[in-house]
């Protein structure tokens, strides 16, 4: 291959369109990054059944003769108890009697321990195991007795209520056990809970909505939107609860994300190269890696964060007359339907929201100026009819003018956070959440928002009635000022109703649980649910060793640690770690890069004109300048959002640099090469690679001089 020439092809600008070569380009990185990811994600192989047991419940354990055990190895599920384990010297005249001896050792399960092997030392010679449940609630789904590294064989003695499935599934007992095999860091919150969906889901479709509620488990991490769970939850429903199934979502989307970028770089920079070297740089980035390969929820967030941006950008990249005006309202609704999936997903993408509307009004208002003032430059007999289609915003006045009207009585309520109400002859207290139900009860089971919308279908088909018998010959009217003003009411419906009605219906676990069947009972649930979360996230005053204030996250200066393990090579001790960091040369590139093209962006005219700049620029600040105002403890890894916009916004700089002065178009390609080197070195910090305490002391004091990258062991 000749790849002077292939340079030379890439480096051609060629439309805004993805191309075959560019395809061709995109499936190799995919690939090749896939290769990467998906490589040691996890363990296909975890034990599945499970025995649950209350308090009072023995169980014995039949080694078929003496054996010495140094350790026991439980693989947990979802329970809270004590759990006591005894060798044959308990046995008293051939009985077991709990409270006559003490347990050789007292397990204490909890919700850290859930689907991963936890060890519990014994050093005893015995016959027989006795399990016993001391107090709670015990759930295991494989045990292993262990002589050092040598799996013992064992029985469940006299089987009964499902104690078989301790020992059914000893091939899958991990002698070994790491991150491959088991949860780590906020896995135990977000994958425990979409297996909880899953579960109920199950429940739900077999025995009905009173089984999944009574019976089903609990939707036990609430303090994010359900979306993201969901995705986990595909994973699971593919490969079983493993630890590759409930991770394999998170990388899957990591891989799409970079096709999303890779799409977003060739609408603003229309050249392969460019394409190329933005998406093979967030390849490279150490956060991404780690971020999509745990099972949490920051990977699907800025996922339709991209999106949103993404679609956005097309809507005001041309002018508004040059498309059709259908295919302008298509840009602007998948950037509304991304908004919402992604604010169902986690509400950091309200911040993202917010941006959108900058962009958004930012060009209905440049749009507005520049169709007003050509109007005015055109003599008057030569300008088209120009309708203002005003009825088509009577149905929007409106509903929000009935609506403000019915919610303008109780404002005074809901400035006080409690208020009383006479029930059933007495005074009792209702809070804000219980008042936000009571409101969204009296505005959608009322006959007069049904007649609302009634009124609204019919005016708005009288609208299109008159305005077609008015200006039959389209040729002689110009649309464009009345299609821009339309275009705020097609929001309302856009980033409004459409992701509310996405944000509900992606939130139907926690109707499953509830037993609601009716629209006022699911909505109250939610309303409930949103309260209880926004509460969290205002009243969380916990503090971290990884916390770090948002303007330290560009240098990277605090790493947030996810595992750590010492597996050994023969007598040597190495180190596995996972933290969630950048890649210094992406990261510290991009800092002081997004600061010069803020410089040149003031100094250069065609900067200024390339509206590129402005939708990274505001992807920027959405990303990061909401975290100013947050008072909680807060991570590096918010921060995830926010670095393709830095990395676009220096290859902006980078592309204006490279027009002024083509010789230094071989800079991105410096900048890219080395990114791949620094992610091959910093790997095992972000992977769980093992490596020795030397190597592991060199990834966190020199490849990240400004920053901290958090290594257990060093």
């Amino acid at each position: 291959m000749d790849f002077k020439k292939f340079r030379k092809e890439i480096g051609v600008e060629d439309g805004r369109r993805m191309t075959r070569r560019d395809y061709a380009v995109l499936i190799v990185l995919l690939v090749v990054y896939s290769i990467v990811a998906f490589l040691n994600l996890g363990s296909l192989r975890s034990p599945q059944t499970a025995w649950t047991a209350e308090t009072d419940t023995t169980v014995l354990v039949d080694l078929g003769e003496t054996r010495y055990v140094s350790e026991i190895r439980f693989f947990g599920g979802i329970a809270e108890g004590k759990l006591g384990i005894y060798d044959d010297s308990a046995f008293i005249d051939g009985y077991f009697t709990p409270g006559e001896t003490e347990p050789l050792e007292l397990f204490e399960q909890e919700n850290g321990d859930m689907f991963k092997w936890v060890d519990l030392s014994l050093e005893t010679e015995t016959e027989y195991l006795i399990l016993y449940v001391e107090s709670g609630r015990i759930s295991m789904n494989e045990i292993a007795v262990l002589d050092g590294d040598e799996l013992l064989p064992a029985t469940v003695y006299e089987p009964k209520d499902g104690a078989e499935r301790l020992l059914d599934e000893q091939d899958k007992v991990a002698l070994n056990h790491s991150y491959l095999n088991g949860m780590y860091f906020d896995e135990i919150y977000h994958a425990r809970t979409a297996y909880e969906i899953v579960q109920n889901d199950d429940l739900y479709c077999k025995e009905g909505s009173e089984a999944a509620q009574w019976d089903g488990y609990s939707i036990y991490e609430w303090t994010h939107p359900s979306l993201g769970k969901l995705f986990i939850a595909v994973g699971i429903r593919i490969f079983g609860m493993t630890p590759f199934g409930w991770r394999f979502a998170g990388t899957f989307f990591g891989v799409l994300i970079l096709a999303v970028l890779y799409v977003f770089a060739k609408r603003i920079f229309r050249r392969t190269d460019y394409a190329l070297v933005t998406a093979g740089l967030f390849a490279a980035d150490c956060m991404h890696f780690a971020q999509t390969r745990i099972a949490t929820i920051d990977t699907y967030a800025l996922f339709f964060t991209l999106l949103m941006f993404l679609f956005m950008g097309d809507y005001i990249a041309e002018d508004f007359e040059e498309r059709p005006y259908w295919k302008k309202l298509a840009l602007l609704g998948l950037s509304g339907v991304m908004f919402g999936l992604g604010a169902s997903s986690k509400w950091t993408c309200l911040y993202s929201g917010a941006g959108l509307a900058v962009l958004y009004f930012g060009d209905l208002i440049y749009n507005l100026v520049r169709i007003v003032r050509n109007r005015l430059k055109q003599a008057k007999e030569d300008r088209k009819k120009l309708p203002v289609n005003v009825i088509a915003y009577a149905p929007v006045l409106f509903v929000f003018g009935v609506i403000a009207l019915h919610l303008s009585g109780h404002w005074m309520n809901i400035a006080d956070y409690r208020y009383r109400a006479y029930v059933k002859g007495q005074y009792v207290m209702k809070t804000n959440a219980t008042y936000g139900v009571d409101t969204i009860n009296n505005i959608f089971l009322r006959p007069w928002f049904y007649g609302t919308l009634l009124i609204l279908v019919g005016v708005a088909i009288a609208s299109a009635v008159i305005f077609r018998l008015a200006f039959r010959n389209r040729e002689d009217v110009d649309l464009s000022l009345n299609n821009l003003l339309m275009t705020p009411v097609w929001c309302c419906l856009f980033f409004i109703l459409i992701p509310v009605a996405l944000y509900v219906v992606t939130n139907y676990c926690y109707y499953i649980k509830a037993g609601n069947r009716t629209l006022s009972a699911m909505l109250e649930t939610l309303w409930k649910e949103q309260v209880s979360m926004y509460n969290y996230h205002a009243d969380l005053d916990a503090t971290h060793m990884c916390q770090s204030m948002w303007y330290q996250w560009p240098l990277m200066q605090k790493s947030v640690w996810f595992y750590s393990g010492y597996p050994m090579l023969g007598e040597t001790k190495l180190l596995s770690n996972i933290s969630s960091t950048g890649n210094s040369a992406v990261w510290y590139v991009s800092a002081f890069g997004a600061v010069f093209a803020v410089v040149e962006w003031f100094k250069n005219p065609a900067c200024r004109k390339n509206r590129a700049f402005f939708v990274v620029f505001t992807g920027i600040l959405a990303g990061l300048l909401p975290w100013a105002l947050v008072t909680r403890c807060v991570f590096l890894y918010h921060y995830f959002s926010t670095i393709p916009f830095m990395m676009l916004l220096t290859l902006l700089l980078l592309n204006c640099v490279e027009k002024k002065y083509p010789r230094t178009s071989w800079l991105k390609w410096v900048w890219l090469i080395a990114s791949v080197i620094v992610f091959l070195l910093m790997l095992p910090a972000v992977s769980g690679i093992p490596v020795s305490y030397g190597y592991a002391k060199f990834i966190e004091n020199v490849l990240a001089p400004f920053g901290k990258v958090y290594y257990v062991g060093v």
